[in-house]
């Protein structure tokens, strides 16, 4: 039996469609197209050019500084370091300059400084009667909704690498009230730091202040006595205190009685650990001790009048004047802590009144404007070009 002779395969041909876009049809379709394209183009220019002149003018001004000051350990540790205790550092409140720039209370200042209000709103104010004019249901603006309004047309911006911090304030119609804003932006600045960094070393050196005042005032008082007793006006001298002590223990207790004052300036901190209060109280306990042990305990002295008065006299000098020296000292020390407690900062580049408007940008919008009519224009010439050939497939296929 003869097998039957099987059927060769025969490849099909394979037919590559052309997919490649012909230019020139591209080019023909605007060219037939191209009052569209030049109509919508110049629509779009048209429209720039018009928004050119109907925008508010905006303007700008640029303000750069650098903080200074305020440093990351407290200055708590440094009024203790004189002390023989040691206490765990404590960290600042976090105040910055930054911070400070974008609070609300720094706007509501500038606010209130230049009068902002009917600036900042002025659909809401008539000028000639210099009253708001609002809905029966409706408040006039605030502090606070000027703060918010404030708030869109200043920018803070911090240069991480350099610690740079960049301002820009930006207003509508008035370059004057621009600049205005940004020279009040940096006084404003300055009155709140200095109201809200309120530190230990000037707490401190304010109460030093006014215990050396009183000190002061004491030890005057004092040389004036001695200088009337010597001197025979007066025989009999209005001690101010009465203690029998030598001239070097007077000394000694004038530095013991100033190192007392300070810890009990520093018990009165508010934040401090139980641990860190019993580490003081301990200390001014045995401050306390040798107050007291420094003292006789005899008043009894057998000598004549006028030398027992003389000598209570120079004790009473010598115990003010040492504790006049210390204080003195720890006055320094403490002013010297807070200028370096101190946030403070340095304008690098101050404001200036801008000559010319930021906004709007005249060049840029109408070149935006051209190239988006352009593009808008080719794509409505294409579709115009595709939905003629549906119409006229339509119509031959019904034709047809």
């Amino acid at each position: 039996m003869e097998k039957e002779p099987r059927e060769q395969f025969q490849p099909q041909p394979y037919y590559i469609e052309d997919d490649e876009i012909d230019l020139y049809e591209l080019y023909l379709t605007l060219k037939r197209r191209k009052k569209i394209v030049w109509g919508i183009t110049g629509l779009f220019t048209l429209i720039a050019l018009i928004l050119c002149f109907v925008l508010p003018k905006t303007y700008r001004t640029e303000v750069t500084l650098m903080p200074l000051g305020g440093e990351s350990k407290s200055s708590f540790g440094a009024l203790l370091s004189s002390l023989p205790i040691s206490l765990p550092g404590v960290t600042q409140s976090g105040i910055t300059v930054e911070s400070i720039l974008k609070s609300r209370i720094l706007k509501e200042q500038i606010i209130k400084d230049l009068n902002l209000l009917p600036l900042l709103f002025p659909d809401k104010w008539n000028n000639e009667t210099k009253t708001w004019e609002v809905d029966e249901d409706e408040k006039p603006p605030t502090l606070i909704d000027g703060a918010k309004a404030l708030d869109n047309l200043i920018s803070v911006s911090t240069d991480k690498t350099t610690g740079v911090i960049t301002v820009n304030v930006e207003f509508k119609k008035d370059p004057e009230i621009t600049y205005k804003i940004a020279e009040d932006l940096l006084n404003a600045t300055n009155k709140i730091l200095e109201e809200k960094t309120f530190t230990v070393s000037k707490k401190y050196r304010e109460y030093l202040g006014k215990q050396l005042e009183e000190v002061k005032k004491r030890l005057e008082k004092l040389q004036m006595i001695y200088s009337k007793f010597t001197q025979g006006k007066i025989k009999e001298i209005p001690m101010l205190s009465f203690d029998n002590n030598t001239i070097n223990t007077g000394k000694k207790e004038g530095k013991l009685i100033a190192e007392r004052e300070k810890i009990k300036a520093i018990l009165e901190r508010e934040g401090l650990s139980p641990q860190d209060k019993k580490k003081l109280q301990d200390k001014l306990n045995e401050i306390k001790k040798k107050i007291k042990k420094l003292k006789p305990t005899s008043t009894f002295v057998s000598v004549p009048n006028y030398q027992f008065n003389l000598m209570r006299l120079k004790t009473e000098l010598a115990i003010t004047q040492g504790l006049y020296e210390s204080l003195v000292k720890e006055y320094e020390l403490a002013k010297a802590q807070e200028m370096k407690d101190q946030i403070a900062f340095q304008v690098i580049d101050p404001p200036y009144i801008p000559e010319k408007p930021y906004k709007p940008k005249k060049a840029l919008l109408i070149a935006v404007g051209t190239i988006s009519g352009l593009f808008i224009g080719i794509f409505a010439a294409f579709f115009k070009e595709w939905l003629d050939n549906v119409k006229e497939r339509h119509k031959s296929e019904e034709n047809g």
